[in-house]
Formats: C-alpha cells, sequence, structure tokens
C-alpha cells in the first residue's frame, strides 16, 4: 500500500465475488465518474446542480462563492413601491431578484394584485419558475436566456416607446439591458433588490481541499460567481498549479466575464440553464455519449 501510495478510503474484494464485478458495478458507468467538479453558486441555491452532478457519479465540492445582501441604498425601492402604477412593465433577471423585490413587496402590501396590469418578463427558466410559484404570469421570456436579447423579445411583443419599465435586478449589473430599452424609447427605472458580496467561509472544507488536490471542472453561473471566486482564488495562479483544470459557463454573459480576466470556457451551457449545462459538461467529458 506505501509503495503504490494507495490510501484511504479503499475496500479490498477477495474471492469468487469478484465475477460479479460487471453485474455490481452500477458506479462507474456513470457520466462524471472520477471527475471532481466545483459548484460555484450561494449556499442557498447551490443544490439543484450538486444533486444533478452527484447521481452522474462526479465527486463535487461546493465552495459558494457569493451571497446576497440588501442594497447599498433602498430608497430607491422604497420610492418605487410607493408609485408601482406608474409602470407597465417589470423586468427580472434572476430568480434572486424574484425573491428579494417580493419579499420587499409583501412587507408593503398584502394582496399581489397592488401590481396592478404590470406585464412582466423574465430572463430565464428558473426566473420564470420563481414568479409561476407566486402564480405571476410571465409575458415574455427570450428564447436565448440573457438580458441583451430580452429588449429586442419585449419590442416584438409591443412597442415599448414611451412605455414605463422597472427592472429589478442586483446592485452591479449589466448596464446594456436599460440602454437598449432607452434606445427603442422606453422610460427606464433600474432599481437594486440586492446586492451580491464575497463568500469567504469554508464549512466543509471544500476550499481547503481544492487548493490541495485541485478539480477537474469550476462551473460558473453568473458573471458574480466569476468575479467573486477570482478574488478568493485566482483563477491564472489555479490553472497554473492545476493544468487540467477546465472551466464551464452557464452562458455568454458568464463566459464574457471569463474572457475579461483573460480565461476561457470550455464549455458554455446551451440552453442557458443548470440542465444545459449538466449536459454540456457530459459532453465535453464523455464525447460522443
Amino acid at each position: 500500500m506505501a509503495e503504490t501510495h494507495f490510501s484511504a478510503p479503499a475496500v479490498t474484494v477477495i474471492g469468487d465475488v469478484v465475477r460479479l464485478r460487471k453485474s455490481l458495478n452500477w458506479f462507474e458507468p456513470r457520466a462524471f465518474f472520477g471527475q471532481r467538479i466545483v459548484v460555484t453558486r450561494s449556499r442557498e441555491q447551490a443544490s439543484q446542480l450538486t444533486h444533478q452532478l452527484r447521481e452522474l457519479g462526479a465527486d463535487v465540492l461546493e465552495i459558494p462563492t457569493i451571497r446576497t445582501q440588501r442594497p447599498d441604498d433602498v430608497q430607491p425601492l422604497v420610492d418605487v413601491l410607493q408609485g408601482l402604477g406608474e409602470y407597465q412593465w417589470m423586468i427580472f433577471t434572476s430568480a434572486n431578484g424574484v425573491t428579494t423585490f417580493f419579499d420587499y413587496f409583501f412587507k408593503a402590501f398584502d394582496d399581489v394584485r397592488a401590481l396592478g396590469n404590470m406585464r412582466i418578463a423574465a430572463v430565464g427558466s428558473a426566473t420564470a419558475a420563481h414568479l409561476h410559484q407566486l402564480h405571476l404570469r410571465v409575458d415574455v421570456m427570450p428564447e436565448e436566456y440573457v438580458a441583451s436579447k430580452i429588449a429586442s423579445a419585449i419590442n416584438k411583443f409591443e412597442t415599448v416607446e414611451n412605455l414605463r419599465f422597472l427592472i429589478l435586478r442586483a446592485q452591479v449589473a449589466n448596464p446594456e439591458l436599460p440602454k437598449q430599452l432607452e434606445e427603442l424609447g422606453a422610460i427606464v427605472d433600474d432599481i437594486a433588490v440586492y446586492k451580491t458580496v464575497p463568500e469567504t467561509e469554508d464549512l466543509t472544507g471544500a476550499a481547503a481541499r481544492l487548493v490541495e488536490e485541485g478539480a477537474d471542472w469550476i462551473t460558473f453561473t453568473s458573471s458574480s460567481t466569476v468575479r467573486h471566486f477570482h478574488g478568493r482564488f485566482p483563477l491564472p495562479d489555479l490553472i497554473h498549479k492545476f493544468p487540467k483544470l477546465r472551466l464551464a459557463s452557464i452562458g455568454p454573459e458568464t463566459t464574457k466575464t471569463l474572457e475579461s480576466l483573460g480565461m476561457k470556457a470550455a464549455v458554455e451551457a446551451k440552453p442557458h440553464t443548470i440542465d444545459g449545462l449538466v449536459s454540456a459538461l457530459s459532453k465535453a467529458v464523455r464525447p460522443g455519449k
């Protein structure tokens, strides 16, 4: 054992039972057997991706790099809640935006009908699912799940000129969406309902394992996960130390953020969802299967 550097945990099988290996070997054929994959989502959101990866045999390291907090200035949100009737559209670009906005909303109102007749646009199926849980219908969701596509999708639904839009999202966000809407003649209020901050705790020891042992993949599900992960574990240094490490992105905006750091996404999910990310990883790990 010492000579081969073979260490625990390990099981030694001796005897005729070895002949049953093919029929008992249910784990190794799984798509991600032998792959160590890092999940960087917040603790509250990591479970869906982690569960799918583990079901497919991956050794998952959950290293949350972000958590959400109230924005630095909540007064613009308070003002918006007092004047909801002025808007024709509200736009959500993440599930976090839905959750945090309606936390504030239901503290101010006890009836969802206080939203009035506003139409709702959502970026991504996860965002739409959170709205559906509140029994709210999504009027527009772009085919490509990126914020930059939603302006054209809404304009196809109805002309946006002179309509008032309320974008409810993170404190630091891509300015492209409000700019595109304004170029089409819309009146836009871009309101921060939460901010993302670094998560630095290592409650499970997963971060220590990554630094010591490396991984095969790091998954990124938003630009903020890229920025905060890089702030904690400089990506060029990590890849230099572990050359086989590859990066997986959930979509174009996340990929752009990686590229801004001089990094390349080995795979990009399409569609830009958790299921799409798992599928893209599976194809990369086991091409042709």
